[in-house]
């Protein structure tokens, strides 16, 4: 069996396809060859890309499909491209080039890793690019580093993945006959923008997170009227792994959740609601509230239970929640290194969500805050999601 924490991501398809999406621009284009030959060295390193995924065995499969069967090379970015992604019949990854945007567009399966992974996973391609990487490097994994953790730490009754008063949308159009279009919509607050959100984060003693999920929390608020908010918030868990073992490549799945709960009436200014989220979150922090997620799921599969099994508990600790949150953090330039060929923006993103499920993937590339939502929507439906990420930036912009 594959890394179990896969699982997470295996469950709800109908309502949200495990994707994670990469968008770069840059300021000149590719060389093709390098680029299939980078593409080759990658899936050495990492060979479940070039795999089919069996969900009844959580087992990556190998194809017989050359590996740069998966880059295609377009005029222009059409995301529609999405809706055909299957990794249960085809690669792990496609990738996009538009040849008149000097744009890379990369869709990775979230069953084989998570954004953080996924970040590794875009160096990796710039350094196989550059051929500053060898194909020797090993990826890991194991999640032993995890399983030590649970070992440690006591169970914490903190983390409630199923609210009662969840965050919601207005549902806009009910026909299923409405033809809907699969949008990536994005705004960013510029480097003066940016540089005061971080003041003022340092001023009141919070986190850069704390700000964001308040703004997203305090955005949805205006369309839904509940005077909480309940935000679960992905993290990346190797940062609690050994030492060494933070330094190995993984390019894998190693994501818990906190589920954030806190009362905030719709009066509430921003920076009170911030630090109220920046409380929660601490709490939950000092509990390592995160391993709940899949501590079961971890005990379960211990004890034998089926795959089946294990999404049934997937769907009690970490179901897919029709407002959700995550943040990418930092998109490092230096090692997304093209050579000649920089890029002058990069995106990142999860699936693609129909409305009025939504989610905005918050991350910081070269210095600015780019907020991303992945949306399959009628016009109008399309309409409120750029709405909703507007509300968002304002609010951030008051703090």
């Amino acid at each position: 069996m594959a890394d179990p924490l896969n699982i997470l991501h295996t469950v709800g398809f109908e309502a949200l396809y495990p994707i994670v999406r990469c968008e770069i621009k840059f300021n000149q284009p590719l060389d093709a060859e390098r680029l299939e030959n980078a593409v080759v060295s990658v899936t050495k390193v990492v060979p479940e890309l070039m795999a089919t995924y069996d969900i009844d065995k959580n087992e990556f499969q190998k194809l017989s499909t050359p590996a740069i069967s998966v880059i295609h090379y377009v005029q222009r970015i059409n995301d529609q491209a999405a809706a055909k992604l299957d990794f249960e019949t085809q690669p792990q990854w496609q990738i996009y080039w538009s040849v008149s945007e000097n744009k890379l567009v990369i869709y990775g399966s979230h069953i084989l890793t998570d954004g953080a992974g996924f970040k590794q996973l875009l160096y990796l391609l710039a350094a196989c690019y550059t051929k500053e990487q060898s194909v020797a490097i090993q990826n890991h994994t194991d999640i032993n580093g995890i399983k030590k953790l649970l070992e440690q730490i006591k169970p914490s009754q903190l983390n409630n993945d199923h609210p009662r008063t969840p965050l919601s949308l207005p549902r806009l159009c009910d026909s299923a006959k409405q033809q809907r279009h699969y949008q990536v919509i994005h705004d960013e607050l510029d480097l003066r923008q940016s540089h005061h959100l971080h003041y003022q984060c340092r001023r009141l003693g919070i986190h850069l997170n704390d700000a964001f999920m308040a703004a997203y929390g305090k955005a949805v608020q205006q369309y839904c009227g509940v005077e909480t908010i309940s935000l679960a918030c992905p993290t990346d868990m190797r940062k609690f792994l050994a030492v060494d073992d933070q330094k190995q490549l993984r390019i894998q799945n190693m994501t818990g959740r906190y589920n954030m709960q806190i009362e905030a009436p719709l009066s509430e200014s921003m920076a009170d609601t911030a630090w109220h989220v920046h409380r929660a979150m601490n709490e939950q922090k000092e509990q390592y509230a995160f391993l709940e997620s899949f501590r079961s799921m971890i005990a379960s599969l211990a004890n034998g239970a089926s795959v089946a099994e294990l999404q049934q508990d997937v769907q009690e600790h970490y179901h897919v929640r029709g407002i959700s949150y995550t943040n990418l953090a930092i998109i490092d330039a230096e090692k997304l290194n093209f050579g000649d060929a920089v890029p002058v923006s990069c995106l990142m993103s999860g699936g693609f969500r129909e409305m009025p499920k939504y989610q905005i993937a918050v991350s910081t590339f070269r210095k600015r805050i780019n907020l991303v939502a992945n949306i399959i929507g009628t016009p109008q439906e399309i309409w409120l999601a750029r709405a909703v990420m507007n509300q968002m930036k304002l609010f951030l912009l008051t703090i």
